[in-house]
């Protein structure tokens, strides 16, 4: 039994699921940071965050080695020359603080026009996601029931 679900899990089907799991938590905590970057547009010195994702995702998708030159080690503390890329389904959300740039006088960085595109595209892409989660299980309902409605 147990054997079984492991199978399911590591299924290309659910690490998918699993990938779009991760991309809806990106999107709930973009929306999260963008609010707080509008709600803070007036506020003295304020810095404004963003979320990184996509990138790491698509490194870890690649699955391309960097290098082929691997070096021995010969303790856990010294440095490695390669880093394997992640596993796709262990890439996550990660927020930054961008307190290196000033947009006014008062120090805050807070670009309105760009949070509202930022805060566009993300519900774009949240829907998009949905959408795709909602297919996939549609899909897996059709198979189960073995193609009959």
């Amino acid at each position: 039994m147990e054997a079984k679900n492991i199978m399911f899990d590591q299924s290309t089907h659910m690490q998918t699921v699993k990938i779009l799991e991760n991309s809806l938590d990106t999107a709930t905590l973009r929306q999260k940071v963008i609010a707080d970057n509008i709600a803070n547009v007036n506020t003295p010195g304020f810095k404004k965050s963003y979320v990184s994702f996509e990138d790491e995702l698509a490194l870890a998708l690649q699955k391309k080695e960097t290098s082929n030159f691997k070096a021995r080690t010969t303790d856990p503390k010294h440095i490695q020359f390669y880093k394997p890329p992640k596993h796709p389904t262990a890439v996550r959300p990660r927020m930054f603080v961008e307190d290196d740039t000033t947009f006014r006088n008062d120090l805050n960085n807070v670009d309105i026009n760009a949070e509202m595109a930022n805060l566009a595209k993300n519900s774009i892409m949240y829907e998009a996601v949905v959408n795709r989660i909602s297919g996939m299980f549609q899909m897996l309902d059709m198979v189960i029931r073995g193609g009959t409605r």
